[in-house]
């Protein structure tokens, strides 16, 4: 089977994560400082990060680029790329503004303040893979296509436990984002359900209505 657009786009965005990676090996952490994001970073209106953060890889770098690979494919093939690249766009970018929020509203009640985490480096390609497995659970979970038996048992609670099996190896901003992530996932595939049951009914209202002139 060849690849889909959405497929071919997941080739070339890791094609550009493996090289943006290994340069940063190479180089060391001037690469990682240009490209990471922070909270101070988005406070200062230093937005361009917030993209540049997800072409970098932290942590155990072949098993994220597959990880990546396979549930993005995955996630693609059962849900669509247009949901996938959706999910995993409002994944990295909203759900990390929404833990940076998170972390100022902290440190503004913070009398000691959190500044380390403030100044935090932020990035890697772990909020892609969460989105792409809360799409697959989203999946399962609201019913949006017909699966075997064996299928929506694995969908239904092999993501979830992914999730929480990273989570809690996980620190400082991941610790939080990973979930956020694939809260935002799900939420998408949800709405996606809800849209289309919506222009499915307008579809069958416009014969009807178009009859009745």
């Amino acid at each position: 089977m060849r690849p889909s657009p959405g497929e071919w786009a997941l080739i070339a965005y890791l094609i550009v994560v493996c090289a943006v990676t290994i340069l940063g090996q190479i180089v060391g952490h001037p690469v990682v400082h240009a490209m990471a994001s922070s909270p101070d970073d988005v406070a200062a209106a230093r937005l361009w990060p917030l993209v540049t953060s997800a072409l970098l890889v932290e942590g155990p770098f072949v098993p994220q680029v597959l990880a990546t690979a396979v549930l993005g494919v995955a996630a693609m093939r059962l849900a669509g790329g247009r949901l996938f690249w959706s999910a995993a766009i409002l994944a990295h970018v909203l759900g990390t503004l929404l833990v940076y929020a998170g972390v100022w509203i902290a440190d503004a009640a913070s009398q000691s303040g959190i500044g380390i985490v403030l100044r935090e480096a932020d990035f890697g390609v772990s909020l892609v893979w969460c989105a792409a497995l809360g799409v697959l659970a989203g999946v399962a979970w609201l019913t949006t296509r017909p699966l075997p038996r064996w299928a929506w048992r694995l969908l239904a609670v092999g993501p979830p436990a992914a999730l929480v099996g990273v989570t809690l190896v996980s620190n400082g901003l991941a610790f939080y984002e990973h979930v956020v992530a694939f809260g935002l996932a799900v939420g998408l595939v949800y709405a996606g359900r809800r849209w289309s049951s919506v222009g499915a009914r307008l579809r069958l209202l416009g014969p009807s209505d178009n009859r009745s002139r």
